[in-house]
């Protein structure tokens, strides 16, 4: 079963990795296909043996709480349902480094991309994003 958290990078790669595991494919030839440690590899193998792909999925995405409250994580949602160009963008679309600006300005926070896109995946937004914009 797909949940929220499937979509987010780091899992998704850690269940594809799971899934190569399952399949057979020994933890050395997974971390070489996938560009990973093979500690990393064997560590996932030790996961799934105790608890299947749920293990995989329910490990901690890493990194600290996140410095935005419930209402700022609202009005960031709400304000990537709109246009940019009510928020002084030039543009039409969203894109990743325009959200960022957008934290950077209105909350004097600085993201990285990959966090970034985490963010809009977590509060459902994600498909507002241009992709190469």
């Amino acid at each position: 079963m797909s949940r929220p958290n499937d979509d987010l990078p780091t899992v998704a790669r850690r269940v594809a990795a799971g899934r190569k595991l399952l399949d057979g494919v020994p933890p050395a030839q997974v971390a070489q296909e996938m560009g990973m440690a093979k500690t990393t590899v064997e560590r996932y193998r030790k996961l799934l043996d105790e608890g299947g792909l749920e293990a995989l999925r329910n490990m901690s995405v890493g990194g600290r709480h996140s410095a935005l409250d419930l209402s700022d994580l609202e009005w960031i949602a709400q304000a990537l349902r709109g246009s940019p160009r009510d928020y002084g963008f030039d543009a039409d679309g969203w894109s990743n480094a325009r959200m960022r600006e957008l934290i950077n300005r209105q909350f004097g926070i600085s993201y990285s991309r990959v966090y970034a896109w985490q963010l809009a995946t977590r509060l459902g937004v994600s498909y507002r994003l241009i992709r190469n914009g």
